[in-house]
């Protein structure tokens, strides 16, 4: 229980203090984490390592951290957001592409990656009355597992918990609706929902940034066994604290009769695209695993 306390006074300061005070106390505890953290802290480093970068590695792995800890500060404060008041605090790009996707009504999977703030774009669409559901992990504790279910289920959007009624996905594109999913982190969790840990029999190799490296599957899949279109979107922090949400083109799906093969070739299309807002904002990028073997 000490654990979902932590989470609800966490969401308290979030949601009390003012912006500067509150992200002030998040980037202190960031940088704790920074220098105590061996394992995580390698891991960014070894990623940014295969990243051509305008800075120095251990400079950008800092904000890296630093980023993420402001995305844990606005993910508790996502429970203020309301139809009306969501405008002050991001602003959308390219929405023609995502519009166009959805007129079609065959589905939309909506891909992003752990970039920015990846549980907003679901977020401000359900608020948009988009029907949109988010595929997620469940946490391990189940009180704060709760807690994060009603924040979305309050914004309008479904949470479908990976490992445990991923199947409805299907039915929620076959209706026509949006199912949000990342596809940067090949993770799954046990079926106790105690731990999460890479799942390579779930992965396919792509090339990122010109080396090997696994990304998930689920994402072609639900492609493979729907007509959903796949848009891209990514939730992008600016200077000013504020989010911009970029919409891509829909990926131009390549059909193949090969289940195994069209997974690969779409998922490339996918990494390809997530490449290139790695490579324009990899201090935003907040992985903690090695993503290259």
């Amino acid at each position: 229980m000490l654990e979902y306390f932590l989470y609800k006074a966490a969401r308290f300061l979030a949601v009390s203090f003012p912006i500067r005070l509150k992200y002030w106390i998040a980037l202190r505890v960031s940088d704790l984490y920074f220098l105590f953290h061996q394992r995580n802290r390698r891991a960014v480093l070894h990623n940014f390592n295969r990243i051509p970068l305008q800075r120095g590695r251990r400079a950008v792995a800092r904000d890296m951290f630093h980023n993420f800890s402001k995305y844990l500060a606005d993910f508790l404060f996502i429970s203020c957001l309301n139809k009306y008041n969501w405008k002050k605090w991001v602003k959308i790009a390219n929405l023609e592409h995502f519009d166009a996707a959805y007129r079609e009504k065959k589905g939309v999977i909506a891909i992003t990656a752990h970039i920015g703030n990846w549980e907003l774009g679901g977020t401000i669409l359900s608020l948009m009355d988009y029907p949109t559901s988010a595929i997620v992990l469940p946490h391990p504790n189940k009180a704060v597992n709760s807690m994060f279910f009603k924040q979305r289920l309050s914004k309008g959007l479904n949470s479908i918990f990976l490992g445990v009624n991923l199947k409805g996905s299907f039915k929620r594109l076959n209706d026509g609706e949006i199912v949000a999913i990342l596809g940067d982190r090949n993770l799954r969790v046990s079926r106790a929902f105690r731990k999460e840990y890479i799942d390579d029999s779930n992965a396919v190799e792509v090339k990122l940034f010109g080396k090997k490296a696994y990304f998930p599957k689920g994402p072609a899949v639900l492609a493979y066994w729907t007509d959903a279109m796949i848009v891209p979107g990514f939730t992008i922090r600016g200077k000013d604290n504020k989010y911009t949400l970029y919409f891509e083109p829909p990926i131009q799906v390549e059909k193949h009769e090969d289940k195994e093969e069209f997974i690969r070739i779409n998922t490339q299309k996918i990494a390809s695209v997530m490449e290139r807002y790695i490579q324009l904002y990899p201090e935003q990028w907040c992985v903690f695993e090695r993503i290259w073997k």
